[in-house]
């Protein structure tokens, strides 16, 4: 039986939500964001035609063994093909096969360690790609991208609320003619593991975000349901 978290998850106290260690540096989470773009950069060219996506992720734990992390705050997840209409947290019995020009995404959360601090901090970084050619797939994945960039420079410039920022993102996916799926949702991260503070989703915060501490997640759907597009990162 799972125990309550100690916080509760009703609470809009961003005191209690955004928590971190007291030997927490906010350069070790953008150091651990570095780190996994680069893995994220290392792993895609290595995604084969043919390969299941949990075969794309037995190579994704080996590429950030070979690169000194161990340990992952959530599982990395591929999907391929019609599988990137699903989200992260879906199962399928048997995922798509990675076949030439279709678009796949990765979800990484590895946790890296850190020794100034000796803090563990937490990763999180997802982007699509296309294997070889297609354009309205390109499309798809361009206008996420575009989604997020939109969200984080109005967050930036007029500061929002997580609430706010995705009731944002819902209409103007609208108005590019994309459907977003509204149960991803952004979350906590922060020193490992963010949990122990919040388990709250980005989209249902009442407060202004802080920098550094939120993930914004942005998945949108084709028109014709063909495929999705996936991309988050810090806000």
């Amino acid at each position: 039986m799972s125990l309550p978290h100690p916080i509760g998850i009703h609470t809009q106290d961003p005191q209690k939500l955004e928590g971190v260690d007291p030997a927490f540096l906010e350069k070790g989470l953008w150091m651990a964001r570095q780190k996994t773009i680069e893995a994220f950069q290392t792993i895609v060219p290595q995604l084969k035609e043919g390969m299941s996506e949990s075969e794309a992720r037995r190579l994704i734990y080996t590429i950030f063994s070979d690169l000194g992390c161990k340990k992952h705050w959530h599982k990395p997840y591929a999907r391929f093909g019609s599988g990137t209409l699903l989200s992260f947290n879906e199962d399928q019995e048997a995922g798509p096969i990675a076949t030439l020009h279709q678009p796949g995404y990765l979800d990484l959360g590895p946790v890296w360690y850190d020794s100034e601090t000796q803090l563990e901090y937490e990763g999180d970084f997802g982007d699509t790609f296309i294997l070889g050619e297609n354009a309205d797939a390109d499309h798809c994945a361009k206008a996420c991208r575009e989604l997020f960039e939109e969200a984080r420079d109005l967050w930036h410039q007029e500061p929002k609320t997580g609430y706010e920022i995705y009731q944002f993102l819902k209409n103007r996916s609208t108005q590019l003619g994309f459907a977003l799926r509204d149960d991803v949702c952004g979350h906590r991260v922060g020193d490992f593991p963010h949990n122990r503070y919040s388990k709250m989703s980005l989209s249902d915060t009442k407060f202004i975000p802080s920098k550094s501490l939120w993930v914004l997640e942005v998945q949108i759907l084709d028109p014709k349901n063909r495929f999705g597009a996936f991309y988050e990162d810090i806000l």
